[in-house]
């Protein structure tokens, strides 16, 4: 059964062209415009990982690295931002964020970092 990864983007080519990316490594792969949608995604579909962008309406990305931290500490969340300042940096990795990479994506670096993050996880594998 392929790992299911949640991302959050309010983006919408940038949602779909992750999501079709993931699904094509294998994973399962759940999608959300904002935050506060990704929270209630979380809780009804139990990913194992969560990427998410920076800016967002609603709830932005480093709020939904917050509430992850409280709510489900174990999860890896890797923060994506296309504003790539380094206070946003620093409070992502304070938040306890596996990683920050700065958009336009790599793929290969995302592709190593989502299976590190996995594996490091509690029963993480890669797909």
């Amino acid at each position: 059964m392929a790992q299911r990864i949640l991302v959050a983007d309010d983006d919408p080519s940038t949602l779909e062209g992750l999501r079709v990316l993931l699904a094509i490594w294998g994973y399962e792969v759940e999608t959300a415009s904002d935050g506060r949608v990704a929270l209630e995604k979380i809780s009804a579909t139990e990913p194992k990982a969560v990427i998410t962008d920076v800016v967002m309406p609603m709830m932005d990305g480093l709020e939904l690295l917050g509430a992850l931290r409280i709510e489900r500490p174990g999860m890896p969340v890797i923060v994506l931002s296309g504003q790539g300042s380094l206070d946003t940096f620093v409070r992502a990795r304070q938040q306890g964020a596996y990683a920050y990479l700065a958009k336009p994506v790599d793929i290969g670096r995302l592709k190593n970092v989502l299976a590190g993050a996995l594996a490091k996880s509690e029963g993480g594998t890669t797909p």
